[in-house]
């Protein structure tokens, strides 16, 4: 069994037998052919450079958009915040990732080809590229060995997780995080500043491409200062680093602030449910991206954004890497207390235990013991193999030998624990296996206490550490495997390995999507506001990619948060309700360009007052809609409500909520039930306007509304029966978190206002945040 020394002396007699001979030519050779394995996936897109965008028309339009607008804007300013998506709402930059960190490779390819479309697909490839050769430099950094680094580099550049990231670019784009341990490792070696330096940079660049890894990096480089400084005790290390840390965090700072400022101002959050939706299962190293040539077929335990396949061959390296450390850490003499024994002792009990538990269920399936003297029963494996795992893994991490690793800063042992630490981190704040909750909190539930963090909302993408981790174990211990051995034994070991690890994360090819088709006239649409219908989804992508490409503003938007008023904004152009316009032509012209192939949609359009067509093409029609004036709806005083009733069931949505001045809590009428709410003043007082709070529900957006009024209660008058969607775009640009619906009537004498909707789409439920009764506008 291979021994652990965790020295660069260990292989550096490894690259006198490699051809090339020299570092820098080994270096060169492994770069070529990363870039020819590059090529070679993304030949349909190399092919298609211009007219196609890599993978599909969906997130990737979105980002090369951003990315072609921070080549020609220039980052931190106001400006560069106005993205023209979602008009007119302000800093729509904040609510997507910026790419900041992946701008500075993207940029000087922008200035020089001026083309988005061509930006986009070269750095997607470079992304490969550049993953796999940061990864050779760290790993020869650390063994000295060509062939270790060769292999980190192809286990990294073209990890099976990078087929599943292939619509998100800033996931691809991990090169900066190597570069940034590189720069940890050389400067604990040599003491140089330079090397703080790299890193710094190199974590500020990745944080600035990934706001993902702004956290999720950070602490893999946490666990790295406890392993590697605070553990020896290298303390004036530790201050420079931190020294380092914080200059590095200068330039991101006013960023943050901004993002924190307008998430805050919009009312943005990720919900607990969503944040698990996007979690892994404890199975999902089983789930490998279906787009695989070899691999494909393996769909176990597969959620949304955690298909966390490593790949067969690297998962038997680790595991060769890991077995040996487990050897040399089993066989390191006892040197704790009694007490320490003794507990790891009662752990292995534990661990039998529950592995006889789990045995048990798969054998005879579940099980209940209802005896006078004991209750037990087991109902699945679930919560007994996390007990086992949980057992298991306390006692390694008291094991003498653990410690001894630790005293020693070892280097693989550091990876191989910090792998396992980023898987568990996947799992997110309850763990689940095979699809079914074992109750247990995971560790991410305490992550999720830090500030910040609840707004990730893909706890499944810290797979990205773990690949980094694993490709780094499985280059040192091919270093190991290789020392001293002979130049005709490296080169076997390399061409088996070589395609090997390559099948694991291999495809067919990386597909081009046609981009979508330009606008009949693009130069009369430039500097104006431009509406494209329909609305939603890839629709948007595609309104808000030629908005950003030809220099117009679009009402359109599609990004990782979209504003409260838009989902109103599409209901509107759903049922063809003016709404959809008339908040936009307030000020200005609003130019609308409509798919040809909807003539329900073309009608909609040219029966807008002053409707004029501009020009057409093969698949849209583009019109121009005169300025019509007006403002927005506006009311006087509160007056005060003092009792609502209501046909719903009041146990269970309390109609109280509606009143009690908080707009995270909600009176709800559901869609079977009589939809109506009954306002009384108390006493008769003159009435101008209804409002209705939707709050953090602002999707609930009524279609219509009927508000009648009385001053007995016997005799009803209908002030207003019709479409309040106008009000309700109104209402969530002017105030998203309360994203009111204020409906005015005129001016009259009432007690009592009833309100009810009608004729909403099925599962419409009434929504009142808060409700409120106003007096007449001044």
């Amino acid at each position: 069994m291979l021994a652990y020394t965790d020295s660069r002396s260990l292989s550096l007699a490894t690259t006198r037998y490699l051809l090339p001979a020299t570092p820098r030519s080994q270096f060169v050779a492994s770069l070529l052919f990363y870039i020819a394995v590059t090529a070679v996936l993304g030949r349909d897109v190399l092919a298609r450079l211009s007219t196609a965008v890599a993978n599909d028309p969906g997130d990737p339009l979105l980002t090369a958009a951003i990315l072609h607008w921070n080549a020609f804007h220039l980052p931190w300013i106001d400006s560069w915040w106005q993205l023209p998506m979602f008009h007119p709402t302000r800093d729509t930059l904040a609510f997507s990732e910026h790419l900041l960190g992946l701008s500075a490779i993207a940029a000087p390819i922008a200035w020089i080809t001026g083309n988005p479309l061509v930006t986009y697909n070269l750095v997607t490839l470079l992304t490969f590229v550049l993953s796999a050769a940061a990864m050779y430099l760290l790993v020869y950094r650390l063994s000295g060995s060509a062939a270790g680094a060769f292999i980190a580099g192809l286990a990294y550049g073209f990890a099976p997780f990078r087929i599943s990231q292939l619509p998100h670019i800033q996931m691809l784009a991990g090169f900066w995080a190597p570069l940034a341990l590189l720069g940890l490792h050389a400067f604990l070696e040599d003491g140089r500043r330079r090397w703080l330096a790299l890193f710094a940079a190199a974590w500020m660049l990745q944080a600035a491409a990934n706001g993902y890894a702004l956290v999720f990096l950070s602490v893999l480089l946490g666990l790295w200062v406890i392993w590697f400084v605070v553990a020896p005790g290298r303390w004036k290390d530790l201050a420079m680093i931190a020294g380092a840390t914080v200059a590095g965090a200068v330039p991101l700072a006013p960023i943050l602030l901004k993002y924190i400022a307008v998430h805050d101002y919009h009312g943005f959050i990720r919900g607990p449910d969503e944040i698990q939706q996007f979690s892994a299962d404890v199975a999902g190293v089983l789930c490998a991206p279906s787009a695989l040539t070899f691999w494909g077929w393996l769909r176990v335990a597969c959620r949304p954004e955690a298909e966390l396949f490593p790949g067969a061959v690297l998962a038997l390296l680790v595991s060769a890497a890991a077995v040996g450390v487990g050897i040399t850490i089993w066989r390191t003499p006892a040197t704790a207390g009694r007490i320490i024994l003794w507990v790891r002792r009662m752990l292995f009990v534990v661990a039998a235990f529950y592995g006889a538990v789990v045995l048990s269920v798969l054998m005879f399936g579940p099980w209940r013991i209802a005896w006078p003297f004991l209750r037990a029963s087991a109902s699945s494996t679930a919560k007994p193999l996390v007990m086992l795992a949980t057992a298991l893994l306390i006692a390694l991490l008291l094991s003498p030998g653990l410690r001894a690793a630790a005293r020693r800063s070892s280097t693989i042992v550091f990876y191989l624990l910090a792998a396992l630490a980023m898987w568990l981190l996947t799992l997110g704040p309850t763990i689940i296996l095979l699809g079914e909750s074992t109750g247990r909190r995971g560790p991410y539930a305490a992550l999720m206490l830090l500030p910040g963090v609840d707004g990730l909302r893909a706890p499944g993408r810290f797979w990205m550490m773990s690949a980094i981790c694993l490709a780094i174990a499985a280059g040192l211990y091919v270093a190991t495997l290789v020392a001293g051995r002979s130049r005709r034994v490296v080169t076997i070991v390399l061409l088996v390995l070589a395609p090997a690890l390559l099948t694991d994360g291999w495809v067919p090819r990386i597909a081009a999507q046609a981009a979508p088709p330009p606008v009949p006239d693009p130069r009369a649409l430039a500097g104006q506001v431009v509406i494209e219908l329909p609305l939603g989804g890839y629709y948007d992508i595609a309104a808000q990619w030629r908005a950003i490409a030809g220099g117009w503003r679009s009402i359109n938007g599609y990004s990782g948060y979209g504003p409260a008023y838009y989902v109103a904004l599409t209901s509107a152009t759903m049922i063809r309700d003016d709404a959809a316009f008339r908040p936009f032509q307030r000020d200005r012209d609003l130019h609308v360009v409509v798919q040809s192939a909807d003539p329900m949609l073309v009608a909609f359009v040219e029966r807008q007052p002053g409707a004029v067509l501009t020009a057409s093409n093969h698949w849209a029609r583009q019109y121009r809609l005169p300025r019509r004036g007006g403002v927005a709806a506006t009311a006087g005083a509160r007056i005060p409500i003092v009792s609502l009733e209501t046909m719903c069931d009041r146990e269970s949505d309390p109609v109280a909520f509606a009143l009690d001045d908080d707009e995270t809590t909600r009176w709800v009428c559901p869609p079977n039930a009589r939809q109506e709410l009954t306002v009384d003043l108390g006493t008769p007082a003159t009435v101008g306007a209804f409002v209705q709070h939707l709050g953090a529900y602002y999707w609930e957006a009524p279609y219509t509304m009927i508000i009648e009024t009385s001053l007995d209660g016997a005799a009803w008058t209908v002030v207003h029966d019709g479409s309040v969607l106008e009000h309700a775009i109104d209402g969530a640009m002017r105030a998203p978190r309360a994203a009111t619906v204020l409906v005015p009537f005129a001016a009259h004498e009432a007690r009592y206002l009833r309100v009810r909707v009608e004729n909403q789409v099925f599962n419409y439920h009434f929504t009142m945040a808060e409700a409120e009764v106003r007096a007449p506008a001044p």
